[in-house]
C-alpha cells in the first residue's frame, strides 16, 4: 500500500512539472509566433514601405470569390472618350510644306480643291540643339612687359553654361533623378560636348542651388500660414551618415528639409509653436510630442492605424486577435458612413459620426491584456494633463468627421515623399551640406511648381537667368 502511495506521488510530482513545463513552452511558442508575426511585417500591416515587401512570387494564388469581375484589360476601357495629341501651335512650326495633286490627276478624279488641309506635323531635333560663343579679348602689352585684356562681367567669372543649358542639368538631375554619369554621358553622346562629373555636381550645388535659395526661403517661411499641413520624414543618408529627409506639405506648397535629428526641434523650426490649423501626420513620437506640448489641432493617420490593427491580426492570443477584427469592422463601417457624408444633413452627419465614433472607442478602450493591444488602445486613452485637467486623445484621430477639409490619413505627405526615395535609390545621398541644399530646394520648387501649375523647367531656368544677371527671384507662388 505503502509503495502505491508512492507511485501516486511520484505521478503527482511529474504532471505537476509537465504542466508546468507546457505551459512554459506555450508561453515560448507565443513569443515566437509574435517574432515571426514582427518578422514578416510589410507594407499592409505596418509602415514599410510597399518597396520593402517581399516578392510576391511562388505564393498560391487566393482564390477568387464567385461573381467577382475580371481583371480590366490594360488600355482605355469601353465607353473612354479618346484622347489625342495636339498639335503644336503655328508659332512653334518652322517650315510648312505643302501637297497637291497634279493637274492631270484632279481631272482623272473629277476632284475640286478647297482651302482645308489635311495637317500632319513631324518633329525633329537640330543635329546640333546647342549655341556656341566663343569670345575674343585682345592682349595688350605695357611698357613692363605685362599683358593686359578687358574685363567684361558678362563672361568672366560666369559659368560656360548659359541659363537654359544649366536647367537642363538641374531638371536632368532632379526631375529625371539622372545620376552625374548619366547627365555626362548624355553630353558625350547626345550634345558632343565633353564635361566632367565633378563640373556637373559644381554647377548643381552652386549656381543652381543659389538660383533657388530665394524662393526656397519664401516657401518655407509659408508654412506657418497654411490652413492644413502633412508632416512625414525618411531616412537620406550624407557621407554614410543617417540624416532625415523631413516634407511638409499643403495644398500649395510642398517643403523639403534635410536635418540630421528626427526630433521635434524639427518641427519646431519648420511648422512653428504658434501654428494654429490642422496637422495630418502619423503617431510617431516625435510627432506626438509636439502635438502635445504646442496644443497642435494633430489628425493622426488612419492608414497607419488600420495597418497596426491588421498586424494583429496574427497575434497569438485569440482575445487580440478577435479584439482587432472587431475594431476593423468597425473602422470600415465608420469610412462607409464619412464617405457617404455628402447625402446626409448637418445634423444627420453629427449624429452619425458621434455614433460611429462611440462604438469604436467603446471596443478599442475594451483591449484584451495582451502588450501590443494595450499600446494600440494608449492611442485613445483619456490623460491627466499638468494644469490638473483631462485631455482625450481620441479626439486626435476624429477630427476629420467634424472638420471640412481635413483627410483622415498622412497619404498626400507620403505621396510626396516618393520622389525623394527615388533619388535615394540612384544617388545613394549625399557627401556635403552643399549637396543637402541643392536636394531640398530642388525637390521644394518640382513638388511646389506641380501645385502652383507652374511649369519647373521654365521656373528652373528663370531663377537661374535671375541669379546670373543679379536680379530678384520669381517668386513660386506669383
Amino acid at each position: 500500500m505503502a509503495s502505491k502511495d508512492y507511485i501516486i506521488a511520484e505521478l503527482r510530482q511529474l504532471v505537476a512539472q509537465q504542466a508546468a513545463l507546457i505551459a512554459s513552452l506555450t508561453e515560448e511558442v507565443a513569443q515566437l509566433k509574435l517574432q515571426l508575426a514582427k518578422a514578416q511585417k510589410d507594407s499592409s500591416n505596418s509602415s514599410k514601405s510597399p518597396s520593402s515587401d517581399i516578392t510576391n512570387a511562388g505564393k498560391e494564388k487566393k482564390n477568387k470569390k464567385p461573381g467577382r469581375p475580371k481583371k480590366r484589360k490594360r488600355g482605355g476601357q469601353p465607353g473612354h472618350q479618346r484622347k489625342l495629341r495636339e498639335p503644336l501651335p503655328p508659332e512653334r512650326v518652322d517650315e510648312v510644306i505643302e501637297h497637291e495633286l497634279g493637274p492631270s490627276e484632279v481631272e482623272r478624279l473629277q476632284l475640286t480643291p478647297t482651302d482645308q488641309f489635311e495637317v500632319i506635323q513631324q518633329i525633329e531635333l537640330p543635329e546640333s540643339p546647342l549655341i556656341v560663343k566663343e569670345h575674343h579679348f585682345r592682349l595688350y602689352e605695357s611698357p613692363e612687359g605685362d599683358l593686359y585684356y578687358q574685363h567684361d562681367p558678362d563672361v568672366h567669372g560666369k559659368p560656360i553654361f548659359g541659363p537654359r543649358l544649366l536647367a537642363t542639368v538641374g531638371w536632368l538631375k532632379s526631375k529625371a533623378h539622372c545620376s552625374y554619369t548619366t547627365i555626362e554621358q548624355y553630353f558625350d553622346d547626345v550634345l558632343n560636348v565633353p564635361v566632367s562629373r565633378g563640373y556637373l555636381s559644381k554647377l548643381c550645388t552652386g549656381i543652381v542651388s543659389q538660383s533657388l535659395a530665394e524662393s526656397y526661403d519664401e516657401a518655407k517661411a509659408s508654412i506657418p500660414a497654411q490652413p492644413q499641413l502633412g508632416s512625414d520624414e525618411t531616412s537620406f543618408k550624407n557621407n554614410g551618415k543617417k540624416n532625415w529627409v523631413w516634407c511638409i506639405s499643403s495644398a500649395i506648397l510642398t517643403v523639403f528639409h534635410i536635418a540630421t535629428s528626427r526630433s521635434r526641434a524639427v518641427l519646431e523650426e519648420l511648422v512653428g509653436e504658434e501654428f494654429k490649423g490642422y496637422l495630418n501626420f502619423d503617431y510617431f513620437s516625435a510627432n506626438c510630442s509636439f502635438a502635445w506640448n504646442y496644443s497642435i489641432k494633430a489628425q493622426y493617420c488612419w492608414a497607419h492605424l488600420i495597418r497596426d490593427m491588421r498586424f494583429l491580426l496574427k497575434h497569438p492570443d485569440k482575445e487580440t486577435r478577435d479584439w482587432a477584427e472587431q475594431l476593423l469592422d468597425r473602422s470600415r463601417k465608420l469610412f462607409s458612413a464619412w464617405h457617404n457624408r455628402d447625402e446626409m444633413t448637418e445634423t444627420g452627419l453629427q449624429r452619425s459620426m458621434c455614433l460611429h465614433r462611440d462604438r469604436f472607442l467603446k471596443i478599442v478602450r475594451a483591449a484584451p491584456e495582451s502588450k501590443e493591444a494595450y499600446n494600440l488602445a494608449a492611442r485613445f486613452a483619456v490623460v491627466d494633463v499638468t494644469d490638473g485637467s483631462t485631455y482625450d486623445m481620441s479626439q486626435d484621430y476624429f477630427r476629420f468627421m467634424f472638420a471640412e477639409h481635413i483627410e483622415p490619413t498622412n497619404n498626400h505627405s507620403e505621396q510626396q515623399v516618393r520622389h525623394v526615395v527615388i533619388d535615394r535609390r540612384i544617388t545613394q545621398g549625399t557627401r556635403s551640406e552643399s549637396g543637402q541644399r541643392y536636394h531640398e530646394r530642388m525637390w521644394t520648387a518640382i513638388a511646389t511648381c506641380k501645385k502652383q501649375n507652374k511649369n519647373f523647367f521654365t521656373f528652373l531656368h528663370e531663377s537661374i537667368q535671375a541669379k546670373l544677371s543679379g536680379e530678384s527671384a520669381p517668386s513660386l507662388f506669383a
